[in-house]
């Protein structure tokens, strides 16, 4: 999985889980609410991608 997402990727998801953990050690309740907002963000990202790509005929199929 790691080549596929690069350098910038890992570097990416190590800053993102260190500042969750940092907000974490503060305040568990506020770092919970920011992992739901994140995860939020991926799911209307995906919906994003997977619309455009079977608009241009590049579709996954249905994978839920």
């Amino acid at each position: 999985m790691l080549d596929k997402i690069g350098t910038a990727g890992v570097l990416g998801l190590v800053l993102l889980i260190g500042g969750i953990g940092l907000v974490a050690v503060e305040n568990p309740l506020v770092a919970a609410g920011i992992c739901f907002a994140i995860a939020g963000l991926l799911l209307v990202a995906y919906g994003f991608v997977t619309t455009i790509l079977s608009a241009l005929g590049m579709g996954l199929g249905d994978v839920t």
